[in-house]
């Protein structure tokens, strides 16, 4: 959260200047009140208020109807801040005020209530990533494979309250080395030691396994120039042996780019580790799935702190980012044997209930994008909000 010189964030402020519109100009809560709720709102004070205006528009208060005269606008905002402060002991009576003088322009409320939208959006990325990262690197692959799928599925949901997904290519932050504890890095290293090894004395199992395990899954680049090499043997359905996967590495490049030496090739497939190449293969790739999506869930988090990436901009960068991580996870539920993961479920409700982004995708990249969501139709050309071109 970026703080002003100030001293007050501009989301709080965007917040403020929000709920002084609407005590200001109460028939503003009809522009907004089918898209904005009140968990939008970073200060649970500012949320309560909101709960109360959105309660006493439904009640049918004077106050809030178009034509009403300066007693019932003032009754509106005394009651409205007498029974938030009931709620909230954060609220007084005098915050009205600094609310209100807060407001820049009361007709502008649909502009700031989009900006609480687009940092709520910010906030419940960040979160969700946030947890992701921390699942993936305690280990816990489960909680990983949940998170993922709830992640995606928020992204989704706050696309379609936003009003709009920009999924267009941007270059993304990183990548950055690894931060592995040494006991992991150690532990990996030795699984994959472990599959190069049997997997070379007991190479039948090498079909199976090339569906679901890739070069890129493994820690050490060596070991997946040794396994890039094993794979293509087994797939071509060569003999396989230290010195067939020595020739195939050195045809394939790897010891003259420098990603493995001979000796180190010779070392990979004659360490005697024993056992099912399977087993070892799914520790691999169990890695693997951990990795990536802390990696990815890192990436999202920077992109959510970003408050130059516009919230359309952000969700397609969030998907594109999970996407990366989901293909790994996708093949450790092939090697696991449980269902792939489900799509996206659908949000109810139509263009009505969104916000109508103030990201403004060009019309050749969104067929039929040309007619504006009656949020963004409402928005008042003077809106100071910024276009994303």
């Amino acid at each position: 959260m970026t703080v002003t010189a100030a001293g007050l964030a501009p989301d709080l402020e965007a917040e403020q200047a929000l709920l002084g519109a609407l005590l200001l100009s109460p028939p503003e809560l009809d522009s907004v009140a089918s898209w904005l709720r009140s968990s939008h709102f970073l200060r649970p004070a500012h949320a309560a208020l909101y709960e109360v205006l959105l309660a006493q528009r439904t009640a049918g208060h004077p106050g809030a109807a178009e034509g009403a005269d300066d007693k019932q606008l003032r009754d509106f905002a005394l009651e409205a801040m007498a029974a938030a402060g009931a709620a909230s002991r954060g609220l007084s009576p005098s915050y009205g005020a600094s609310l209100i003088a807060a407001c820049p322009y009361p007709r502008h409320a649909r502009a700031y209530a989009r900006m609480v939208l687009e940092s709520s959006i910010r906030r419940q990325v960040h979160e969700r990533a946030h947890r992701l990262q921390h699942a993936a690197r305690t280990g816990d692959l489960d909680g990983v494979l949940e998170l993922t799928g709830e992640l995606r599925q928020a992204v989704h949901e706050l696309a379609d309250l936003w009003g709009a997904l920009d999924e267009r290519p941007r270059p993304l932050p990183g990548p950055w080395p690894l931060e592995l504890a040494d006991a992991v890095r150690e532990s990996t290293t030795v699984d994959e030691a472990a599959l190069l090894s049997s997997a070379t004395a007991a190479p039948d199992g090498l079909q199976q396994i090339v569906r679901w395990l890739r070069p890129g899954d493994f820690l050490d680049r060596g070991h997946g120039a040794v396994y890039q090499a094993l794979a293509a043997l087994a797939r071509r359905g060569e003999p396989v042996d230290t010195l067939t996967v020595l020739w195939e590495a050195q045809q394939q490049g790897a010891i003259a780019c420098g990603a493995v030496t001979a000796d180190g090739v010779r070392a990979a497939t004659r360490d005697g580790f024993t056992g099912d190449p399977q087993y070892w293969g799914e520790r691999v790739l169990r890695a693997s799935v951990l990795r990536h999506s802390a990696a990815s869930a890192g990436v999202v988090r920077l992109l959510a702190r970003d408050v130059s990436l516009p919230a359309a901009r952000l969700l397609g960068c969030a998907l594109h980012t999970l996407g990366l991580a989901e293909a790994v996870q996708d093949r450790w539920r092939t090697a696991d044997g449980s269902s792939l993961r489900s799509g996206p479920t659908p949000v109810p409700g139509g263009t009505d209930r969104r916000a109508a982004a103030r990201t403004r995708v060009p019309t050749a990249a969104l067929p039929g994008a040309s007619r504006p969501s009656p949020a963004e139709a409402a928005t008042p050309r003077g809106s100071p909000i910024r276009s994303t071109r």
